[in-house]
Parts: C-alpha cells; sequence; structure tokens
C-alpha cells in the first residue's frame, strides 16, 4: 500500500501568509480532487453520455480553496 503524499507544514504556513507559490502547489496537490468535483454530464447528439470538466466550476471551487487557505489561521501552542 503507497502512502499518499501530504503537503509540507512550512508551505501551509507560507500559503496562508499569502505566498504565491505555496498557494499553486497546493492548488496543484489538490487538482485531481477539484477536477472530480468539477464533472459534468454532457450528451452527444445521439444520446451518449460523456463526464467533462465544468471549467466555470472548477474556477469557483479553486477560487474557494484559495480563500480559505488565506484566511487559515495558525495558532502555535
Amino acid at each position: 500500500m503507497t502512502e499518499k503524499q501530504q503537503i509540507p507544514f512550512p508551505v501551509i504556513v507560507a500559503a496562508s501568509n499569502g505566498d504565491e507559490a505555496a498557494i499553486q502547489e497546493i492548488l496543484n496537490h489538490y487538482d485531481g480532487y477539484i477536477s472530480k468535483l468539477s464533472l459534468r454530464p454532457l450528451y452527444d447528439e445521439y444520446g451518449n453520455i460523456y463526464m467533462v470538466v465544468d471549467s466555470e466550476l472548477k474556477g469557483r471551487i479553486q477560487a474557494a480553496v484559495m480563500d480559505m487557505i488565506t484566511h487559515f489561521e495558525i495558532i502555535v501552542i
């Protein structure tokens, strides 16, 4: 069983402080999951169904994730 890669803590801290490269690294980490959430059915003229990524929905989810990252508070005890 392979262990999934986690986002390093320094990257999370940098992203919560507004570092664009760190935010992009987090978005890249979750890109597959966000794409999966953005799937919508598309029907062709013959009635066949295809699942495609809705780019507008994907952009809205990415914007929401970026907003959550920038408002994330890290409290050191």
